[in-house]
């Protein structure tokens, strides 16, 4: 396949996508983390509390960080490559993106209220 400018574009455009979804999915594991910390609270000293939730993300962040760019350059690859095969390939790409956003929304949902949202498909 050449690397034409619409090829490239397209590129840049999934592994910035695919970035945003990461710093979403470890934001949300950080959340779960602070909810871990509160609960430590109860145990601990609030000032033990803090450090050791202040190292599990630190901890976190800085294999994360380097996994993350990894991550996103062989995934970008991978779909890529697999989106050869697809007839519709940047369409079928695009679907698959949105899909994990939906997860990744109904996951921040249930994280922050504590039930899973009602999604309803009205048929008329």
């Amino acid at each position: 396949m050449s690397s034409s400018p619409k090829h490239s574009l397209f590129r840049w455009f999934l592994g910035f996508y695919f970035r945003l979804l990461c710093i979403l999915a470890v934001d949300l594991v950080v959340t779960l983390i602070n909810g871990q910390v509160l609960g430590l609270a109860s145990k601990y000293e609030k000032p033990i509390a803090t450090l050791i939730g202040m190292g599990v993300v630190l901890i976190l962040f800085f294999f994360l960080f380097s996994i993350i760019d990894r991550l996103t350059k062989f995934v970008l690859k991978m779909t890529v490559d697999i989106g050869n095969f697809l007839v519709f390939r940047k369409s079928a790409i695009l679907l698959i993106l949105c899909g994990i956003s939906y997860g990744i929304y109904m996951l921040y949902y249930h994280t922050w209220f504590g039930v899973w949202p009602k999604v309803n498909f009205a048929l008329r």
